[in-house]
């Protein structure tokens, strides 16, 4: 499975949450993995507020790494933009969904791997594989 991770999935790989289990699977799943870039800014705010340990620290690079990275330019904002008016998402949540949308287009079998409802929603709604 090509998976592409949404936060809510990568912080319950690295804390006990009540769909750790879940993101475990999907982990073991994967063949590739995918993230907006912003991932990481996301991941390890919400690692630092959560006040990770050293050894969750280690595994939060670990898995950081084996990430390939998208992003999109500044140019992409008003196609963004247009796709949130349909799902009015938190800003986010709207770039994740986006750069799902764009690579999907490119890698057959891009499954989104998330635990965030409104999230979830809108992608079913973009005809995208969600991971359940």
């Amino acid at each position: 499975m090509n998976a592409f991770w949404d936060t809510s999935a990568v912080l319950a790989l690295l804390f006990e949450e009540p769909h750790s289990a879940k993101a475990v699977e999907a982990a073991r799943r994967a063949t590739a993995s995918y993230a907006w870039a912003w991932l990481e800014v996301e991941t390890w705010a919400g690692f630092h507020r959560r006040g990770g340990t050293r050894t969750q620290e280690a595994s939060c690079k670990r898995l950081l790494s084996d990430f390939s990275w998208i992003s999109f330019p500044p140019e992409k904002h008003p196609a963004l933009l247009a796709l949130n008016r349909r799902h009015r998402l938190r800003a986010g949540d709207i770039g994740h969904l986006y750069c799902l949308r764009e690579l999907s287009r490119a890698v057959g079998n891009l499954t989104l791997v998330c635990f965030d409802e409104e999230i979830v929603r809108s992608a079913r709604k973009e005809g995208i594989a969600v991971f359940s």
